[in-house]
C-alpha cells in the first residue's frame, strides 16, 4: 500500500513541475511581450518625434523664407525712396541754380 502512496507524491511532484515550467513559460513569453511593446513604443515615439521636428523645420523656414522676402522687399523700397529722394533733391538744385542764373542775368541786364 504504501508504494502507491508514494507514486500520488511523485505523481503530484511532476504535475507541480509541470506547472512551475508552464508558468515560467507564460512569465517569459509575458516579459518578451512586454519587452517588444516597449522597444515599439520607443520607435514609435521617435519617428513621431522626428515627424515633428521636420513639420516644425519645415514651418519654420516657411516663416524666416516669408521674413527674408519681406526684408528683400523692405529693401528694394528703401533703395527706391533713396533714388526718388536724389532725383528730387537733383531737380530742385537745378531750379534754385537755374533761378539764381536767372537772377544773376536780370541783375547783370539792368547794370
Amino acid at each position: 500500500r504504501m508504494a502507491p502512496k508514494v507514486d500520488n507524491v511523485q505523481k503530484l511532484l511532476q504535475a507541480e513541475e509541470r506547472r512551475n515550467k508552464i508558468v515560467a513559460d507564460a512569465k517569459a513569453r509575458k516579459q518578451a511581450k512586454v519587452k517588444q511593446a516597449k522597444a515599439d513604443a520607443e520607435r514609435d515615439v521617435a519617428e513621431f518625434r522626428q515627424e515633428k521636428d521636420q513639420e516644425f523645420e519645415a514651418f519654420r523656414n516657411t516663416q524666416l523664407g516669408g521674413a527674408e522676402t519681406e526684408n528683400a522687399s523692405l529693401l528694394r523700397e528703401t533703395e527706391q525712396q533713396i533714388i526718388d529722394m536724389k532725383n528730387l533733391s537733383k531737380q530742385r538744385i537745378d531750379k534754385v541754380a537755374q533761378m539764381m542764373a536767372d537772377l544773376i542775368m536780370s541783375t547783370g541786364v539792368r547794370a
